[in-house]
């Protein structure tokens, strides 16, 4: 999941989701990451993350992956965003949902599997079903400081989930918050 971070920030800033009106100095403040209910029984994680500042970190470890995931099962993954001073009205910006083969061809192809290749054993982008095997990353690094001059202040939430049917089995969310320089929410 946390490979994700750098490349939905940079997507945000792509599509338009960012604040071009003013250059406002902003803070950007990782407030966490959570699994779903279930995501053990397609999962196992063991990661450490290494806090660098407020903003920077790097991240590695192990995945272990149970199931075989084919295109039996879609990946959704959702940016959502609130005000500041209404975290609890998350407002989906970004929504996309591929069955496991499609995304694995185009999105992981496209915006993930370059960055990932020399740090990690994550598969191919032309491998699919996925087998159940270990994964291991190392030094993932992410800093916020470089995205910050394209954000929006607001509370983000970052959700990638996967799906069986109509049921979410496993997956998780990150959250972060964007706010002026100096102010203290």
């Amino acid at each position: 999941m946390i490979r994700w971070i750098r490349k939905i920030i940079l997507l945000t800033a792509l599509v338009g989701l960012v604040s071009t009106e003013e250059e406002q100095n902003y803070e950007m403040h990782f407030d966490g990451m959570e699994t779903i209910d279930g995501s053990e029984n397609y999962f196992h994680y063991n990661y450490t993350l290494d806090k660098k500042s407020e903003t920077a970190f790097s991240v590695s470890g192990f995945i272990t992956q149970l199931v075989t995931l084919d295109n039996g099962y879609k990946l959704q993954f959702k940016l959502s965003r609130a005000p500041l001073d209404s975290p609890d009205q998350y407002e989906v910006m970004l929504g996309l949902e591929k069955p496991l083969c499609e995304y694995m061809a185009s999105i992981y192809k496209l915006y993930l599997y370059e960055s990932l290749k020399d740090i990690s054993n994550f598969p191919h982008y032309d491998q699919c079903p996925l087998e159940p095997t270990e994964y291991w990353f190392k030094d993932y690094s992410f800093d916020g400081d470089e995205y910050k001059s394209f954000l929006k202040d607001g509370h983000y939430k970052i959700e990638m989930y996967l799906i069986k049917g109509d049921e979410m089995v496993a997956g998780g969310l990150s959250k972060m918050r964007v706010e002026p320089a100096g102010s203290n929410q």
